[in-house]
């Protein structure tokens, strides 16, 4: 894979930001129209999910010998 001539800017920051912006007005609509309850099932959802996501990186990253801020 060819590498760039010049390093390219990280947009981690910026994604993240966005993610809790949009995140932050779905949880209002969804509370607004269906209360309390769902927004605490999603949250316990995205929680699991966000959990199982890290367990298995950090699995492949034991098998594969890499450090996970390399990536």
């Amino acid at each position: 894979m060819p590498h760039h001539p010049q390093p390219v800017e990280d947009y981690m920051t910026a994604n993240m930001f966005l993610l809790a912006i949009n995140l932050t007005w779905v949880f209002i609509a969804v509370w607004s129209v269906w209360g309390l309850a769902p927004i605490l099932i999603i949250s316990a959802l995205l929680n699991h999910m966000i959990s199982r996501l890290d367990h298995h990186r950090r699995q492949r990253d034991e098998t594969l010998g890499t450090p996970a801020d390399t990536m």
